[in-house]
């Protein structure tokens, strides 16, 4: 792969992965918005590449991507996957999708993704130390 990705060809890829099953659910909804916001798309961009993906038109172009920009995004990404905790088969079809757009490699996706791994499994066995942090742990807020 050559070259650093470019915003608008990354959007549109992750818009064929979502559409590719005609559904678009709310976890996907939810994913392309953080997506869009995080590659700072420029107004009526996200509409344009969801219809021109529509109809079939390839979209490239759109702002190149630093490695910092990269990694951000993938790994705002990941977060909004599992803000939840799980991660449905379309989420992790965009997941891949990213990984690849993005110019990582499989590992490289898993060392930029492992810290926040740890820290959530850190806060899953926190101690909360007032009843109102036990209260909010118990109904998963």
């Amino acid at each position: 792969m050559s070259g650093a990705p470019e915003t608008l060809k990354v959007f549109s890829a992750v818009i064929k992965v979502v559409l590719s099953d005609g559904v678009l659910t709310q976890e996907e909804k939810r994913l392309i918005i953080a997506i869009g916001r995080e590659l700072e798309l420029d107004d009526g961009d996200p509409l344009n590449v969801y219809n021109a993906v529509l109809t079939g038109e390839e979209i490239d172009g759109g702002r190149e991507m630093t490695r910092k920009e990269r990694v951000d995004l993938y790994r705002k990404s990941w977060m909004t996957v599992h803000f939840n905790e799980d991660e449905s088969e379309d989420e992790a079809a965009v997941m891949k999708c990213l990984r690849e757009e993005l110019h990582f490699s499989k590992d490289e996706a898993k060392a930029i993704i492992e810290p926040l791994r740890e820290k959530q499994t850190e806060d899953e066995y926190e101690e909360p130390k007032s009843l109102l942090e036990k209260m909010k742990k118990i109904i998963g807020r």
